[in-house]
C-alpha cells in the first residue's frame, strides 16, 4: 500500500511539472548585461548563460526612429548591470516576459517615462489590470508631455516599421 501510494504521489509531481513545462511558463533571475534595444535586453543567469528578454506589453522606437536612441538609454538607466528577475509564457527567442528589478515591472516604468508606447497587440498575456495599468501609465506621460510624448505627434514603431517596408 505504501509503494502505491509513494508511486501515485512521484506520477502526481512529475505530471504537475510536464504541465507546467507544456504550458511554457518560465522564470529567470540574473544580471543585465545588455541593452539590446528599448524593449529588449540581456539576462545573465547564475550559470552564465544569457536570456534574451523582450518586454511584453510595450514597443519601443526603433534605434533610428525619433526617440530610438532614448529610449534605449532610458532602459539602460533602469535596468543596465541591475539583478532582475523576468518571467513569461511561450518559447522561442527572445523569450517575451515582464522583468521587475527591486520589485518595480520595468515595463511599467518605461511607459510612466515616455520611453515605450503600450502596445495592446503584445499585452494580451498580461491579466487585465496590468493592462489597464500600462494604459493608464502611458496616458499620464502623454499629458505630462514625458519622453516621447514632448513630440505632438509621435509615430507608433509599428506604423513606423510598416512606413519602412513600403
Amino acid at each position: 500500500m505504501t509503494s502505491m501510494r509513494l508511486f501515485l504521489n512521484l506520477l502526481f509531481l512529475v505530471s504537475g511539472s510536464l504541465a507546467t513545462t507544456a504550458a511554457g511558463a518560465w522564470s529567470v533571475e540574473g544580471q543585465v548585461v545588455a541593452i539590446v534595444s528599448g524593449d529588449t535586453l540581456r539576462i545573465r543567469d547564475d550559470r552564465q548563460v544569457q536570456h534574451t528578454v523582450r518586454l511584453v506589453g510595450v514597443d519601443a522606437p526603433e534605434k533610428f526612429q525619433a526617440h530610438g536612441q532614448r529610449s534605449i538609454d532610458t532602459l539602460r538607466k533602469v535596468a543596465f548591470r541591475r539583478y532582475v528577475t523576468a518571467e513569461g509564457q511561450g518559447a522561442g527567442s527572445p523569450k517575451v516576459g515582464r522583468v521587475r528589478v527591486e520589485g518595480r515591472d520595468i515595463a511599467l516604468e518605461l511607459l510612466r517615462l515616455g520611453a515605450v508606447w503600450c502596445d495592446p497587440s503584445r499585452s494580451q498575456a498580461l491579466p487585465e489590470g496590468d493592462r489597464d495599468a500600462y494604459a493608464a501609465a502611458q496616458e499620464d506621460a502623454r499629458h505630462q508631455r514625458t519622453g516621447l510624448w514632448r513630440n505632438p505627434q509621435p509615430i507608433p514603431p509599428w506604423e513606423y516599421r510598416a512606413g519602412r517596408r513600403k
